[in-house]
Parts: structure tokens; C-alpha cells; sequence
């Protein structure tokens, strides 16, 4: 390929490792991105609780032992042993009532299910495991798994975990979510890759502070705080990236790692089959509530929620991150999944926390939370859903002479995570 330059647009996971593979190979690499720090859906914020001051993610992250991706890197940054493992409980909430759900056994015999429930909801997960995707891709997750484990068992416990993965727009996605998901669970117990959950203490900052450095001490640049707005092919050869403030950068490749929609607006030249490509799949967004409280509502990681409560579900970090690391208080996020388009992202900060803390409050019932600290996020574009029919996703390479997409626009899985970002800047540099 010989030595170039490369732009990339957006510094999230994605965008950061496709900076630090070209640096490595030789390039000269210009990373980009609006934020006024790196990250992306990784990126993190500051609080101070108790005169102590510390960064956490703005939107929840684990580790699992078989990220193998994810762990490579962080070894070769020199922070894999700052990782804590931790192997933590579940819940299922149902009428203000708590269940253990940590494991399939303790989820499978829950005093709510009927025992004729208990069995079909092992009939299903076998069952999806055999159903070839070109079928699962005709019908959604919520009709095939109503169809196999029957209704009581879909509004008792099947109900609660696909509002915990995909909010309000589950009952849109694909069946072809739980067979990957059945499929990776099921591959992950026979590899023993254990069940722990890893976290950083000190949140992702750390990582893409060494990445990026890295990326710096290789002769590339990464300008924070510059947003692209347009991205074009030169008539003569080349790229050009115009910023929002009217900068203007020239290359030879560009990548962006953006959203499928933002990169719609963004890239000219596409064909109106790429275009679809890009904006079709409904995508998944988030209202993600950060809150220190004096006291959790209980000791899970997870707590799925049976009835609507708004929440998606209750995810309790300090399970993991003990409370000496964030000022002697517990974190807890409080995530709403939905579309971009919900009227959440509309609400005030004030009105969010209003609406999540009562949530949690009827919820759990006698729970009442004395907030220290919290924030509010948001992500209108998470991860696209697979629907049923869907067609292939966009192609890495574009129509238009060096532009490259790589990003959630290829995503087909409904869920996003950084060891998948990093196989997929794995799958996209080797497709070059």
C-alpha cells in the first residue's frame, strides 16, 4: 500500500484503533473528532464526592474474560493488570419483589413461572440455537420467543431481559438477536472463559490517553474538539475533510466511524443503495442516568425489571467498583433505551433524574435513594437493530474513491461493546 495518509473521523473505540493500527503500519494518521476529549461511547467524566475527585465511564462498560481483543490491547498499553475482576449477582424485580437471577438455573426456576413455563423456556433457548438465520431473520425476537416459551414465560422472564438489552424498540428487532446472543453464551461456556466481570478502576480514559499518545509518538495528530462535516473524493485523487470551523484536510483515505445517519449527512457521492444502507435500521439510543447514592438498592450488577417502570433496567456498578474508589458512595446507572426520536432526549437533565429515581422508587418499593452526585447522557445513536429482512450491511470500502465506513453502520448484532469494534477495525483493515 505503500505510506499514506489517512484521516479518521470520530475518536471512539473504533476510530482510535483503526489511528493506532494505521500509525503502526507506517501512515501518517489525522484523527478528528467534535468531543472535546476522546471516547465516544467510552469516553468518561469527572465527579468529585467526599473531597475526593475520579473519573467514571458516561455510559456503563465491562470486560468479560473472553474478550481477547479488548485484553491484548490493554496488556500492550500496560494497564491490563489494573483491570478488577469481580464475579457479581443478578435480580429480577417483579410487583416490588426480588428473585436471584445471576445464573440460566436460578432465571429458570423462578417461583413466578409455572412449571410447564420452566420447560418451555429451555425448549426455546434450544430451539434457538437450531434456527438457521435465514429464517430468524424472517420474524422478531419477541414473536419467536412468544411462539416457543408461550406467554406467561414471555411476559415473566423473557419480557424483562429484551427490555434490558434493547428498551422501548424490542419487540422491533430481528430473531436473529437472541440466536447470535444464545450462540455467544453457549461458545463462551464450552471455550471456560469464565463468568467474571472485568472493570477499570480509573474508567477508559486511561486507555485512549496511552492510544493516542502512542498514535502521537508515531508522527500522527489527533485533534479533539474539531468536528467533520463534510467528507468528499478530490477530482484529482485524494480526500478532502472540511471541519465545522472551515479547516479544511486532504489525504488519501478516510474512515469514518460515525453512526450510519451522521455519516449519511456527512459523505458525498454515495449511491441511494449505500444511503439506505445507513439509515434503514432503526437505530437504539439512550438517556443514561449516573448516580452516586449513599446506598444502592441492592448488591447486583444487573437487576432486570419485570414491570415498566420506564427503566430499562438497574445497573449496579458499585457490584464491581467498590465504593473506596468513588468517594465512599455507590454507583448506579439508570438506563432508558429508545429511539432517537423519543421524547426523552427532549427532557431537561432535572426532569431525566426526576423521572428515573421514581422509577426506581416503584420499582423497588421501600427503597429510597439519597443521591450525592449524578449526570445525565445521552446517545440518540447507540447501535442499529437488526429487523427482520434486512438486508446485507454497508461494505467497508464505499463507492467513493477512498472514503471508508467503519463503524455501528455495519453492525448487525444489536449490541455494541468494544471487543466487537475492535474485530470489526480487525475486519475492515484487512479487507484493504
Amino acid at each position: 500500500m505503500g505510506t499514506q495518509n489517512w484521516i479518521i473521523v470520530g475518536g471512539g473505540a473504533t476510530g482510535a484503533a483503526i489511528a493506532l493500527q494505521g500509525s503502526r503500519r507506517g501512515h501518517h494518521v489525522t484523527l478528528v473528532d467534535r468531543a472535546p476529549t476522546a471516547g465516544g461511547l467510552t469516553s468518561t467524566e469527572t465527579f468529585t464526592v467526599n473531597g475526593e475527585t475520579f473519573d467514571v465511564d458516561r455510559f456503563y462498560h465491562v470486560i468479560l474474560e473472553g474478550d481477547e481483543r479488548v485484553l491484548a490491547l490493554l496488556d500492550e498499553l500496560g494497564l491490563k493488570d489494573t483491570i478488577r475482576w469481580t464475579s457479581a449477582p443478578a435480580e429480577i424485580v417483579a410487583g416490588q419483589k426480588r428473585y436471584p437471577a445471576t445464573s440460566i438455573v436460578q432465571m429458570a426456576t423462578l417461583p413466578m413461572l409455572k412449571t410447564v413455563d420452566r420447560a418451555r423456556i429451555g425448549a426455546s433457548v434450544a430451539a434457538s440455537l437450531t434456527l438457521p438465520m435465514k429464517l430468524a431473520n424472517r420474524t422478531t425476537s419477541a414473536k419467536w420467543l412468544r411462539s416457543t416459551a408461550g406467554a406467561s414465560a414471555m411476559e415473566a422472564f423473557w419480557t424483562p431481559i429484551l427490555r434490558a438489552k434493547l428498551g422501548t424498540q424490542a419487540d422491533q428487532v430481528s430473531a436473529t438477536f437472541v440466536v447470535s446472543t444464545f450462540r455467544r453464551l453457549v461458545k463462551a461456556m464450552l471455550d471456560q472463559k469464565g463468568n467474571r466481570f472485568g472493570v477499570l478502576p480509573t474508567a477508559y480514559a486511561p486507555v485512549f490517553a496511552a492510544m493516542l499518545q502512542r498514535v502521537e509518538e508515531l508522527g500522527g495528530e489527533v485533534r479533539t474538539g474539531a468536528g467533520a462535516s463534510r467528507v468528499e473524493a478530490l477530482p484529482e485523487g485524494g480526500v478532502r475533510v472540511t471541519l465545522e470551523d472551515g479547516a479544511v484536510l486532504e489525504g488519501d483515505r478516510v474512515f469514518v466511524t460515525t453512526a450510519g445517519p451522521i455519516a449519511d449527512r456527512m459523505i458525498v457521492g454515495l449511491s441511494a443503495a449505500e444511503r439506505r444502507q445507513l439509515v434503514d435500521a432503526p437505530y437504539l439510543g439512550v438517556v443514561c442516568g449516573s448516580f452516586l447514592v449513599e446506598t444502592p438498592p441492592n448488591d447486583c450488577y444487573i437487576t432486570y425489571l419485570v414491570d415498566d417502570v420506564q427503566l430499562t433496567g438497574v445497573i449496579g456498578m458499585h457490584a464491581l467498583l467498590p465504593a473506596e474508589k468513588t468517594g465512599g458512595a455507590s454507583l448506579v446507572y439508570l438506563p432508558h433505551y429508545c429511539a432517537p426520536d423519543d421524547e426523552w432526549f427532549s427532557l431537561t437533565d432535572d426532569e431525566v433524574r426526576e423521572k428515573m429515581l421514581a422509577g426506581l422508587v416503584e420499582a423497588f418499593g421501600d427503597y429510597e435513594p439519597t443521591v450525592v452526585a449524578s449526570s445525565i447522557n445521552r446517545a440518540p445513536y447507540v447501535v442499529p437493530l437488526p429487523v427482520p429482512g434486512a438486508g446485507k450491511p454497508l461494505p467497508f470500502t464505499t463507492s467513493v474513491r477512498g472514503v471508508h465506513v467503519v463503524g455501528t453502520a455495519q453492525n448487525t448484532t444489536g449490541t455494541l461493546n468494544v471487543e466487537g469494534s475492535l474485530e470489526m477495525v480487525e475486519d475492515a483493515l484487512s479487507a484493504l
